[in-house]
């Protein structure tokens, strides 16, 4: 596809300027109407031609999807042979799936689980719905780290300088060295490791101080919040958690802060607004979102009100709204823009006043967020939409500069043995701290982790750890409760856990399950026994929450914000994807469309279409970034919604570990953060090298004819334009009980992936790589529509789930030569795949572009061992064959089966799909249509429900719900 010039640039905004009317578009091709992006959407895909694909790339991105259920040669003991089973063990059924509470790490936090197993083997996990902070959803990374349990490229046995060793050999070693640190009292020891809540692991680690008390702890965190930590200390006098009521916020006033965006509070944020905007559907009381951001981002996408503005903007905007409630002096001067952006949330304020929620990004300094703690407190808020607790992540002695400190000892000769523990500062330490040259001058290195990464190469030990699903561990979720992590299964590989790494730095031997019981043995005493099952049960320590608070305001003064800086701006976050590259080498969230650019295999670096004009840039221009010495090479996207001088970056690229199937894939932006300044550095440059990489992006794939492809009402007029009953041919099919269909409400659907990624867990379905993606050939049955509407600069943003809509009248049956495509009884659009020939008749009749076709063999050659290890409810398909969504056809029968055991029809709710049941907003609702008083019939049957391409007469059984847009619009206004 042809890139955007600044030409075109130029008109398509004389284009916008005299339109009249609504007009969704998905990309800038597309709004500029090229010829090349019109030959582009003439054809199903873009382009038909095979590529030569190389194959050990291919090989590599594939493995880890092919072996959901673990390799033949993968296992810590030798192979068995599988035999029949002569005496079932107690309480299995072959064929039924056991369900265990347990949970996976992710910054530290931990994310409750409920692991589905068959025969021992996890093929999915769903959130615990009995933990408040899950309450049974879940987000893209967790649905995504199933996958890195099976991953063939994790590290599998020691090495030492390099090469293959065992454990003995690395015990032997650490009890020397062990030996040698108790005669020093740990002089000359550090441990580092990544952010952590697990008491287990904080105890173990203070009673290494305690043996070794000259010893240090520190601790690498890619994704710091010690900006909020500072201000809660500032304004509080102690160090505090923050916790958002968003249920109870009518108003909430977000300055560049993506609570609903990538995190591990995500899961937790998006549920509690989604409540929120329950309650204004149902009459309850307002919702209205205010967003003011530098790079658009899944917060500002949801906002009724969004305006783009500079880092600096921001602090200008902070300060003039907090100048409106009294607090502070305000800024000399703000555009128009920002002006009638905060006159609106000024008067938004005032009318909820303790309903009001104001929130500053993490990523900002202290005394902004202290302001809008302050701002707050004049408001009301503390206490009602905003509570604090103790930190849940534990911090490092030295604070914040734990990190530099450690990189200044190391250089100046006081290291003597570095233990790594679960973290990789060499891809992750600011590029000013140069952590690699520093390490070189460490004596001893020692590396504990799951991949053989950047920090591994340059340690004389690298150790392999277990994946959190098959150990035992501790940990706090992100509302501070304790979850007990269990084994889902044996651990396939020689690898062991943290704690028992840990024990063997200190010269001795230990069971991680042994030593996660010590810590609880010791805080329960004679109630262990039953607590310990009670909470192995349910997945938590029932009772362990952090209390909430409002401690009193120790210092109320108001700070100026710093002068503003010159040049552009880089703006930088974790990515939606990888995050901070701790799933790098994961194949489902590589290939999982980012949620704003529809981007994968890769980061890009975002600039605004004014500047992309101004420069001459198009999208895929290679370029360097520069800034106070340092420069990395990435490639131009060009973001609708971006300020004009900030240029944006995302971490968790530019890795270069052995076998990675990460490797040469976009930058490392680490490289440009400093350790003062990681997130916003002034003065940097930019410029073209005249070269052209390769973007594969979704954007513009399986684009659909039509228009109104996402509607909106206002909240005074909920009711939805419609032209009723159109005439057919066809009769209508007689609706027989159940019949089966679903409700999307687009009101709620934040495009968070969680559904996309769930629904590829669920299915078996393969990635395909970046080649295949930029072909237009991924395999997703679900995906997600990202829509903006208005003027680039300031456009409104949509999001639209968009899957098999199941038709009544269902071109794609009627087109199949060979009757593969049939109607069941209950309403579901099957694909029966042993008749499928591969004309792919289906898909050029199919108008909502649902259907995927799989060009290659995907898994033809793997051994029978791994095609049994996939989800066994779910056909595995072959090369030749089309496939698409089938209303997780699988749980439909699950519980037919289950009901027709008891005598009983199957119940309402009873079935959930994988992507209704994932999603942390709750957006989706299946059910039986057929009954009037079912959910997803009640929601049918609202003012704001419409058919997609209504005007084709499929009659789909999936429907959607309005929008529902209050109190302006999700861009920029005019004036």
């Amino acid at each position: 596809m042809s890139a955007v010039s600044s030409n075109a640039i130029e008109t398509m905004q004389a284009k916008l300027k005299g339109r009249t009317g609504r007009q969704f578009w998905r990309s800038l091709e597309e709004l500029t109407g090229t010829a090349e992006f019109r030959n582009f959407m003439e054809e199903r895909f873009p382009s038909l031609a095979v590529r030569e694909i190389d194959r050990r790339t291919l090989l590599k991105v594939m493995g880890a999807s092919l072996a959901l259920a673990g390799l033949s040669a993968c296992k810590g003991e030798a192979d068995e042979k599988a035999y029949p089973y002569v005496n079932m063990p107690e309480g299995m059924t072959l064929g039924e799936a056991r369900w265990y509470a347990t949970a996976v790490g992710f910054a530290g936090y931990a994310q409750p689980v409920l692991g589905k197993t068959f025969a021992g083997r996890p093929v999915k996990l769903e959130g615990n719905p009995d933990h408040p902070a899950s309450r049974g959803a879940t987000d893209a990374f967790t649905q995504a780290a199933l996958l890195g349990l099976y991953d063939p490229g994790r590290s599998q046995a020691p090495r030492h300088f390099d090469k293959p060793a065992d454990w003995n050999a690395f015990d032997a070693a650490m009890a020397q060295q062990a030996g040698n640190l108790d005669a020093v009292q740990g002089d000359g020891f550090r441990l580092l490791t990544g952010p952590t809540s697990s008491p287990t692991l904080l105890r173990q680690i203070a009673l290494l101080m305690e043996r070794w008390p000259k010893a240090r702890w520190h601790i690498c965190d890619t994704v710091p919040a010690d900006g909020r930590t500072a201000a809660t200390e500032k304004i509080f006098g102690r160090p505090m958690e923050m916790h958002a009521a968003f249920e109870r916020a009518e108003v909430i006033v977000s300055f560049d802060d993506d609570f609903l965006g990538p995190g591990p509070s995500q899961t937790r944020n998006a549920g509690l607004f989604a409540d929120r905007r329950r309650m204004r559907q149902q009459g309850q009381g307002p919702s209205r979102l205010m967003v003011a951001e530098p790079v658009l981002s899944m917060t500002g996408s949801s906002a009724d009100r969004r305006v783009a503005a500079s880092v600096d903007e921001i602090s200008t905007l902070l300060q003039a709204l907090g100048a409106e409630f009294g607090i502070g002096s305000p800024p000399e001067s703000l555009s128009d823009r920002h002006r009638n952006w905060l006159s609106q949330v000024a008067t938004a304020l005032r009318g909820a006043g303790g309903r009001s929620l104001v929130l500053a990004g993490s990523c900002h300094s202290p005394d902004l967020q202290a302001l809008a703690l302050l701002i707050n407190e004049r408001l009301g808020s503390l206490g009602g939409t905003l509570s604090f607790s103790d930190p849940i992540p534990a911090s490092a002695p030295d604070g914040a500069r734990s990190l530099d400190v450690l990189a200044e000892d190391m250089r100046a000769g006081r290291v003597t043995v570095l233990a790594v523990l679960g973290a990789n500062p060499v891809h992750a330490a600011p590029g000013d701290l140069d952590f690699a040259k520093a390490m070189d001058k460490v004596g001893l290195r020692i590396h504990a982790g799951l991949y053989d990464d950047e920090t591994a190469a340059l340690c004389h030990w690298h150790v392999p750890l277990q994946h959190d699903l098959e150990s035992w561990s501790d940990a706090r979720a992100v509302d501070g409760s304790i979850v007990l992590i269990q084994p889902l299964v044996r651990p396939f590989f020689g690898v062991r856990s943290p704690h028992v790494v840990l024990e063997n730095l200190l010269g001795r031997q230990a069971n991680d399950r042994e030593l996660v019981q010590a810590t609880w043995r010791q805080a329960w005493s004679a109630d262990f026994d039953d607590r310990w099952r009670a909470s192995l049960d349910k997945g938590f320590v029932e009772g362990s929450a952090l209390p909430l608070s409002v401690p009193p305001i120790v210092d109320r003064a108001v700070y100026a914000p710093p002068a503003p800086a010159s040049g552009m701006v880089l703006h930088i976050r974790p990515d939606a994807g990888v995050w901070d590259g701790a799933l790098a080498d994961n194949a489902w969230a590589q290939e999982t469309p980012r949620p704003i650019s529809k981007i994968t295999w890769g980061n890009v670096v975002g600039v605004s279409p004014d500047f992309a004009r101004d420069r001459d840039l198009a999208n895929g221009d290679e370029v360097r970034v520069s800034v106070a010495g340092q420069s990395i090479l990435g490639t131009i996207w060009i973001m609708p919604g971006q300020a004009a001088e900030t240029i944006s970056l995302t971490l968790g690229y530019g890795r270069s570990h052995r076998d990675s199937i990460a490797a040469g894939l976009g930058y490392n932006a680490n490289i440009l953060r400093s350790a003062r300044s990681p997130w916003h550095i002034a003065g940097a440059e930019i410029e073209k090298t005249g070269e052209r990489q390769l973007i594969a992006t979704t954007q513009a794939h399986q684009a659909m004819d039509g228009f109104d492809f996402v509607r909106t009402v206002e909240a005074e007029d909920r009711q939805v334009s419609s032209a009723g009953e159109l005439p057919s041919f066809y009769p209508r099919r007689p609706m027989k009980d159940p019949s089966w269909g679903m409700s999307i409400d687009l009101d709620l659907c934040i495009g968070c992936n969680a559904c996309v990624t769930a629904c590829q867990a669920e299915n078996n379905i393969p990635v395909v790589g970046k080649e295949l993606v930029a072909q237009g050939r991924e395999m997703h049955w679900l995906r997600i529509d990202h829509y903006f509407e208005g003027e680039a600069d300031a456009p409104k943003s949509y999001h639209q789930p968009v899957t098999c809509m199941h038709c009544e009248q269902a071109p794609c049956e009627m087109g199949c030569p060979v009757n593969a495509a049939v109607h069941s009884i209950d309403g579901l659009n099957l694909q029966v795949y042993n008749r499928c020939i591969g004309t792919r008749t289906c898909s050029s009749y199919c108008p909502y572009k649902v259907r995927r076709f799989n060009w290659f063999d995907f898994t033809g050659d793997d051994p029978p061992s791994i095609q049994a290890m996939r989800n066994p409810d779910v056909t595995v398909r072959s090369r030749g064959v089309m496939e698409k969504c089938t209303y997780c056809v699988q749980r439909i029968a699950e519980a037919k089966i289950a009901a027709d055991k008891e005598g009983r029809p199957i119940r309402d709710g009873e079935v959930v799909t994988a992507c209704q049941q994932a999603c942390p907003a709750q957006a989706i609702t299946f059910g039986n249509v057929a009954d009037p008083n079912s959910t997803v019939s009640r929601r049918k049957a609202e003012a704001r429900d419409y058919a997609l391409l209504e005007e084709v007469n499929t009659r789909p059984r999936t429907t959607y719900l309005a929008r529902i847009e209050a109190g302006g619009t999700s861009g920029e206004d005019a004036g």
